[in-house]
């Protein structure tokens, strides 16, 4: 496979808003000791590429200006750095860079290391399998490491409409759940048609006024709380958020502490993050390929209007993922 000397990508030099988003030419990246090239065909959104942008992002100092954004994509392997043995040139993949891997999947090509791969099903398109990734992992980490939902437990998923909760709701359903699904009315049926057994309307009823006894209540948009959603919990019940912060995190200290004195029992709170993860990825193709799961798209952007897809996530209004078509489509150079 014959390689160029540059590719496009996104570049973001300094914080701010979708001003800092440069679309342009950047060298390839060279894949170093089992690392895979990809040449990406399509990648994904996440509520961190903008935080990160922004400057907000709670673990921003884990990644250098400048850098370019995103950490989910799909394509073809089209390079094999010293030691990479697990995957052949052409091999359609799938995958999440890692969190030190200074991110990169907003561009045509991207080194990251072999274990943070899985193939991509042949039944699955380059776009669906770039929505999987991070919230894909973030749900089945969240409810196979951070609970232990299987047959019979009883899920209720906080924005089961988005790209993390639609994820959530059709897993926890494969571990054999009774799932239930907060979303705007609007959403009820598509919450329902994911693996909902019911459907809470946030804006006209509080879940926890209504739903009792749950093993797991999953907050995948951070505004709720232990405290908030303990009425709904079981007494041995644990809330998890895909939010990071100063206040999930003492929360998480004191439910441990409380756990401690009482025994080992008692509810509590967990922060989920996201781990990039081959295995866990190939547990989720073989569902995607299966037909368990599915990707549940929003919107689709060129990579050059990203700072669309930015700001739509921002909106917290998707159903389902963004998704960027990564193709050329304007000659842009950044300067070195």
């Amino acid at each position: 496979m014959t390689l160029p000397d540059a590719m496009k990508a996104i570049l973001v030099r300094r914080y701010g808003g979708p001003e800092v988003l440069e679309y342009c030419d950047r060298p390839l990246p060279v894949p170093r000791g089992r690392q895979v090239l990809v040449r990406i065909h399509a990648a994904s959104v996440n509520p961190r590429d903008w935080l990160l942008r922004e400057g907000r992002y709670v673990f921003r100092k884990m990644v250098r200006l400048p850098m370019i954004p995103g950490s989910d994509f799909s394509g073809v392997v089209a390079g094999l750095g010293p030691g990479a043995d697990a995957f052949r040139i052409s091999d359609a993949v799938f995958g999440m860079q890692r969190a030190l891997g200074n991110m990169g999947a907003y561009a045509e090509y991207i080194a990251v290391d072999q274990s943070a791969l899985a193939r991509k099903p042949p039944n699955v398109s380059h776009r669906e399998a770039a929505a999987v990734p991070c919230a894909g992992l973030t749900a089945l980490q969240a409810l196979t490491r951070d609970s232990r939902v299987g047959e019979g437990s009883k899920v209720t998923v906080i924005g089961a409409s988005g790209g993390v909760g639609s994820y959530a709701v059709q897993i926890a359903r494969v571990l054999g759940a009774n799932v239930t699904g907060v979303a705007s009315e609007a959403n009820h049926e598509l919450v329902r048609s994911l693996g909902a057994s019911a459907a809470v309307d946030y804006r006209r009823e509080h879940f926890a006024a209504v739903v009792r006894d749950q093993d797991v209540v999953f907050d995948t948009i951070g505004r709720e709380s232990l405290a908030t959603s303990a009425p709904a919990l079981s007494v041995n019940g644990t809330y998890i958020t895909t939010i990071p912060s100063a206040g999930t995190a003492r929360q998480s200290l004191q439910a441990a502490l409380g756990r401690l004195l009482r025994g080992g029992h008692g509810q509590r709170a967990r922060v989920v993050l996201c781990r990039a993860d081959g295995r866990d990825l190939e547990t989720l193709a073989a569902w995607l390929q299966r037909g368990e799961i599915r990707s549940l798209i929003d919107s689709v952007y060129p990579l050059a209007d990203v700072a669309g897809a930015h700001e739509k996530s921002r909106s917290w209004r998707s159903r389902g993922k963004l998704v960027l078509d990564v193709a050329p489509d304007e000659e842009a150079v950044c300067e070195s």
